[in-house]
């Protein structure tokens, strides 16, 4: 028989041992101690050896984690996760469509509150319009009334009545609160003069009138409160032929006294004493002393250049103290115009901030509060200084009122060819007629609508903001000038409604020095002088080699202002055009 196989050895008892978290139990056989009863080794620990220490390389490898398995749990709480975020994000979806239909009410109610402060605003400025008018009708109609009662007193001979027209008269300055200064005394012996030697019609004065109607006392009032004896009327008539006319030997004699010429002719050819109504008018007039005619014309002549000189010096104290008053009020004006400026920089600065801010991720709970407030500031600057404009306009409007009073009345124009913004293309662009290269300027456009800066941005233009700090770079300022000469087209400085020229002569200057000035000139295109303007970064276009120096001749540069008044100098230095608005009152 073969011998039988050797019994194995026997195996060691089966421990219960826990894998990695989340592993399940597993039964590991134990080796058995190299001893008969001697004690089990810990798990990865190899048994001492006598003599020896352990060595690591036999050390027992790390059981391998076993994979996650998804259980019960985790599903309940994916379900859980799920049905959480929906309901917060329905939440958040009701509360987001609440803020909108609140901010859409918000803005509807706003809307229709300012609609109605607006409607307001007007039917309050029309309202004042129309007493500003039914008052002025009304004293047109008080005054015609009163030139009426003049010519009926006078040629009634109703000295009583002329002295209380007269008193009427210096009562309405009392009311106005004329002064009784120089200026004061001036303007009130002037209206009383205009009430004396008031027309009708025909342009008959109340001295005319008395003549006709034979009042010598009339005369003598009238004339020793300033009447000409000599005043034409119609037919070229004087007094004195009107009274030798009508036989009235009194006051022919009473209007020779006082200087009346029985020389002049009336528009027939004929003088006082051939229309005379009888012989002994006719001797009067033939024998009277021309001699003293003459003096007292003299007399007369002379009392007409005092009360003009009087006049005069009243026209230039009120001018004088009007030009006070626009100084000041230009200074007040100016100094908004800086405020003005730094607002609108200062937007341009937190705008920029928050733009970067967003751009790069930061938060923004700084910046929009801060671009916010710089908008509200500004929005007040405009309200003030659109105030102050006003304010220096009317003081202004008053100075040129006084200026052109005593002469033809006609208010001043505003400076500027008028054109419309359809005839820009040919009065700005192509310059038909030569008038602006004629000049020797540059165009400066006035424009309060805006519409000529949306209509050079439409054109092929370089166009710069003063306003917009980013244009006023010098890099942008260089490469706006250098590209318009290179590539002969319009560059473009808009001022907007702030008086930016010498602001902008420095950004200028820290291109080069005088840069400004020298494109005002337009001593900057002779020489090639522009070329200094180049660097050698600059692309190839604008090297010395490639540059096309012809095209520099069809450079233009074009100046932008909203301003009604800009600055005279800046109006001597340019060529003015102004642009007019069919149907909008050029008015203030």
């Amino acid at each position: 028989m073969p011998p039988k196989k050797p019994a194995a050895a026997p195996k060691g008892p089966r421990v219960a041992t826990r894998g990695a978290a989340g592993a399940k139990k597993t039964n590991v056989a134990v080796k058995p101690s190299p001893k008969a009863g001697g004690p089990v080794p810990k798990k990865g620990v190899a048994p001492a050896q006598k003599g020896k220490g352990t060595s690591p390389a036999k050390a027992a490898a790390p059981e391998k984690s076993q994979k996650k398995v998804w259980t019960k749990e985790d599903e309940a709480a994916r379900k859980i996760q799920t049905g959480y975020r929906g309901y917060r994000a329905r939440k958040l979806l009701q509360l987001k469509k609440k803020e909108k239909e609140e901010y859409l009410e918000l803005m509807e109610k706003l809307e229709r509150e300012a609609f109605v402060k607006l409607v307001k605003m007007e039917q309050a400025k029309a309202e004042e319009e129309r007493q500003k008018m039914e008052e002025e009708r009304r004293r047109l109609r008080e005054e015609a009334k009163r030139r009426k009662r003049m010519l009926e007193a006078a040629f009634d001979g109703d000295n009583d009545e002329i002295v209380s027209i007269l008193k009427e008269v210096e009562e309405l300055d009392n009311k106005n609160m004329v002064n009784h200064d120089t200026a004061g005394r001036a303007l009130r012996n002037k209206h009383i003069l205009a009430m004396v030697e008031c027309e009708d019609a025909n342009n008959n004065t109340p001295l005319s009138e008395a003549a006709g109607g034979g009042q010598a006392e009339t005369i003598k009032l009238l004339i020793e409160k300033g009447a000409d004896p000599n005043t034409v009327g119609q037919f070229q008539r004087t007094p004195l032929y009107r009274a030798a006319f009508g036989g009235h030997l009194a006051a022919v004699e009473m209007l020779l006294q006082y200087g009346a010429d029985p020389r002049l002719f009336a528009s027939d050819g004929a003088t006082p004493e051939q229309v005379a109504a009888n012989d002994d008018l006719s001797q009067v007039l033939r024998e009277w002393d021309i001699s003293q005619t003459e003096r007292l014309v003299e007399k007369i002549e002379a009392e007409k250049e005092r009360r003009k000189e009087e006049e005069q010096r009243r026209h230039e104290e009120e001018c004088s103290k009007l030009e006070t008053e626009v100084s000041a009020a230009e200074k007040e004006n100016d100094a908004k115009q800086k405020q003005l400026k730094n607002a609108y920089e200062e937007l341009e600065k937190r705008i920029y901030e928050h733009d970067e801010c967003t751009f790069k991720g930061f938060n923004t709970e700084i910046t929009l509060p801060a671009v916010q407030e710089a908008e509200k500031d500004l929005e007040l600057l405009k309200i003030e200084a659109e105030e102050c404009r006003q304010r220096l306009a009317q003081i202004k409007l008053k100075l040129r009122e006084q200026r052109n009073k005593g002469s033809d009345g006609v208010e001043e124009e505003l400076s500027g060819v008028k054109v419309t913004i359809r005839e820009l293309d040919d009065v700005l662009i192509r310059d038909v007629g030569n008038k602006i290269k004629d000049s020797g300027k540059w165009p400066l456009l006035i424009d309060e609508s805006s519409q000529a800066s949306t209509f050079l941005r439409y054109q092929d233009t370089n166009y710069m903001n003063a306003l917009n700090p980013v244009h006023m770079e010098p890099e942008r300022i260089r490469m706006a000038l250098l590209g318009a000469i290179r590539f002969g087209k319009p560059a473009v400085l808009d001022m907007l409604d702030v008086d930016m020229f010498e602001t902008a002569a420095m950004k200028f200057d820290v291109v080069q020095s005088g840069l400004l000035d020298s494109v005002m000139t337009k001593t900057i295109l002779e020489e090639n002088r522009y070329m200094n303007l180049v660097k050698e970064s600059d692309p190839k276009e604008y090297q010395p080699s490639d540059f096309q120096h012809a095209k520099s001749d069809s450079f233009r540069f074009f100046i932008v202002t909203k301003l009604r008044y800009p600055p005279q100098d800046l109006l001597d230095r340019t060529y003015p055009i102004r642009i007019h608005i069919p149907g909008v009152d050029a008015g203030l």
